[in-house]
């Protein structure tokens, strides 16, 4: 293992007290919902299997003096309180309206925004597209719940011999998200199953708090300028690909520009937390045991993701081949992602699939992802630099696949001055025979590595390809140069179809500048 005191960990730290600051417009406690519902806890009761949720965030900023005698405008706008229907209160309003919802646990409708609408909570506001449920009746190893609708649509691909990730109801007791099992007769405790109209439960819910989410959406709209900022926003049944804040209007709808979405906890929402939209800001949000993906976007221009922390995602069971993890944007042109510390995803940490254009990740922080820390997958001109990237890619380390950061069937990608330690790979590419619906056929083309530090005390760094095509190797302008290499001491390097030394990649003019340590 590399010396920890190598780690470049200032950046780490100072991206989570960043984090730590920005979390406090959404600090909550872990006492009752005010809604007449149990006390809600961090710890599950002893029948539970499944890991409880992780409490709120309860960090607090260190105090800031200041002499400023600056009065705060006063708020001219609607406000908004947990009684309130903040779905219904939008439809009436006018573009421009600005709503601030006041602290306790809002269930609102699902929220349609209009142009130019603000949306602004106050430290304790909570977004729950949950309903309370109680009324279950035993049968002395189970309980049963009757007449509560559920969304019996399926999408998307779960893990192998695992379906249920594809409905989209979740169910939570005591704050803990229970897990749904294919077939009624697989109910034991720490589960649950539900057909249309039928609730099963493994665990006794007598006297506990169990939630069902049931509202698709917090916010879903195809609108311009909208402003989100200072809330929490929980346990809503977005299915597969679809976001629980969305600049986009269901099934590849019309497509919002200029959103800000800033100060904002996006956590156990079944599918994906925050889908943007074109020139959508992210800032400084925290999204998190999310059942999908923490961010996505398809189809948008000059998006920013920026200070944020995302981590712990795809609790669901979603296939990350298919799509889950961390991140996954499509379809992007000027994507900036930078700043963020991304981790503990079950899948990809930051992930470019499809057709993406100039896209820039720069000082992020990705490790202890299941898939590469960060992934450009057939897509275009990217700058991938000043990263830290560790402890990446065990979940699916064969070939290059399990790379801190993987290059595939991408041009003209730029990989530099990233420090790369502990992953199953180092740095890789890789060529499979990819053609879109129109015929096009993604290469890997124009890459370019250089004066990065990787550490590899065993997988390797590359380029790899099953194309039965030597000319990956000989015409495509694929170089590595100026990298310092630690450990590397066996076969650790992959190239021309062969897994060789560290002399053999000097001689195939792969980091003839390039400097390997022993240490």
């Amino acid at each position: 293992m590399r010396d920890v005191s190598k780690r470049p960990l200032v950046r780490l730290v100072g991206l989570f007290v960043v984090l730590a600051m920005a979390v406090t417009a959404c600090t909550t406690s872990s006492t009752s919902d005010g809604e007449g519902g149990a006390t809600t806890s961090s710890t599950a009761p002893a029948t539970i299997t499944t890991a409880p949720l992780p409490p709120t965030t309860t960090s607090t900023p260190p105090a800031v003096t200041t002499t400023s005698t600056v009065v705060a405008p006063a708020f001219d706008g609607i406000t908004v309180t947990p009684g309130d229907d903040l779905g219904a209160l939008v439809a009436a309003s006018d573009p421009g309206t600005q709503f601030q919802l006041t602290a306790g646990v809002h269930r609102p409708s699902e929220t349609h925004p209009k142009d130019g609408m603000v949306f602004e909570g106050v430290p304790g506001t909570i977004l729950n597209g949950a309903i309370l449920l109680d009324g279950f009746e035993s049968d002395g190893e189970t309980w049963t719940l009757t007449g509560v609708e559920l969304n019996t649509r399926a999408h998307g691909k779960c893990e192998d011999d695992y379906q249920a990730c594809a409905l989209q109801n979740d169910l939570f007791m005591d704050e803990t998200l229970v897990w749904r099992v294919d077939q009624r007769d697989e109910v034991r405790p720490g589960t649950w199953w539900g057909d249309d109209k039928t609730i099963v439960v493994g665990d006794d819910p007598t006297h506990r708090k169990v939630e069902l989410s049931v509202t698709e959406h917090a916010f879903v709209s195809g609108a311009d300028d909208v402003v989100i900022r200072g809330m929490v926003v929980e346990k809503y049944a977005t299915r597969a690909q679809s976001g629980a804040i969305q600049a986009e209007l269901p099934d590849n709808g019309e497509v919002g520009s200029n959103w800000l979405i800033e100060d904002v906890e996006v956590r156990f929402n079944h599918a994906v937390g925050i889908k943007g939209g074109t020139e959508t800001s992210i800032r400084r949000v925290h999204s998190h045991h999310n059942g999908q993906l923490g961010i996505a976007v398809s189809g948008g221009t000059n998006v920013v993701v920026e200070f944020s922390e995302i981590n712990d995602n795809n609790t669901r069971g979603f296939s990350s081949g298919w799509e889950a993890g961390g991140t996954k944007f499509t379809y992007t042109t000027g994507l900036m992602v930078r700043n963020n510390v991304v981790h503990n995803n079950l899948g990809p940490g930051l992930w470019t699939d499809i057709d993406n254009f100039d896209t820039t990740y720069e000082d992020n922080v990705s490790y202890a992802n299941t898939g590469p820390g960060i992934f450009h997958e057939i897509s275009f001109d990217a700058i991938i630099r000043n990263n830290e990237v560790y402890e990446n890619g065990f979940g699916q380390s064969a070939w290059l696949w399990g790379s801190g950061i993987l290059v595939a069937a991408s041009s003209n990608v730029e990989v530099t001055q990233n420090t790369v330690y502990d992953n199953a790979d180092g740095i890789g590419a890789i060529q499979q025979f990819r053609e879109g619906s129109d015929g096009q056929l993604w290469i890997l083309e124009n890459l370019w590595v250089h004066d990065n530090d990787i550490t590899m005390l065993d997988g390797q760094t590359g380029v790899v390809q099953d194309v039965d095509d030597p000319t990956v190797f000989t015409d495509r302008n694929l170089r590595f140069d100026n990298n310092t290499y630690h450990g590397a001491e066996h076969d650790a390097f992959a190239w021309a179809n062969r897994d060789i030394t560290w002399v053999e990649w000097n001689a195939s003019q792969m980091d003839v500048n390039g400097t390997r340590l022993d240490e």
